[in-house]
């Protein structure tokens, strides 16, 4: 009896987990159709995607049309289901993808000239140089408070 109720115990959670990972199918087609139709318009976080990723996002969900019209999720097997999932992952993170390879110019005076250059980066790349231009400061002050610290140079006996 013990036995069938730590069996019963033990399979609670996955049922659980598994029930969760379902969707309305229904649902998640209005959601892509309203993403196509952003797309379409060049309008939203998907209608200002580069032409490369918009049309990954479109054969995308092409497949998850084709895979869910007319089905609902108990309708699939289990590798229709893990495709879907990571389709709707994919077209979900493709925004955010996106926003860290944009590319932002800027003109840029060269220290000593009058000439002018433009540099282009990514928003990534820019990150980083100003993560690391912040930690080399950071650095710099330490290293001159540690300098000044003894008496030759009016810092502290």
């Amino acid at each position: 009896m013990s036995l069938i109720l730590i069996a019963a115990l033990c399979a609670a959670p996955v049922a659980v987990a598994q029930e969760a990972k379902s969707f309305d199918a229904a649902t998640v087609l209005v959601q892509q159709r309203q993403i196509r139709s952003d797309i379409d318009a060049g309008s939203g976080a998907y209608g200002r995607l580069p032409a490369d990723l918009r049309r990954e996002v479109v054969k995308r969900q092409d497949a998850l049309f084709q895979l869910l019209e007319g089905r609902s999720y108990e309708q699939l097997d289990e590798s229709q289901r893990a495709q879907v999932s990571d389709d709707l992952a994919w077209i979900e993170a493709a925004p955010k993808q996106s926003a860290e390879e944009r590319v932002v110019c800027e003109r840029v005076k060269s220290m000593g000239s009058n000439r002018v250059e433009r540099v282009c980066r990514t928003v990534a790349q820019r990150r980083a140089d100003r993560d690391r231009a912040d930690k080399r400061s950071i650095d710099r002050a330490l290293e001159q408070r540690n300098v000044c610290a003894n008496a030759t140079c009016g810092g502290a006996p």
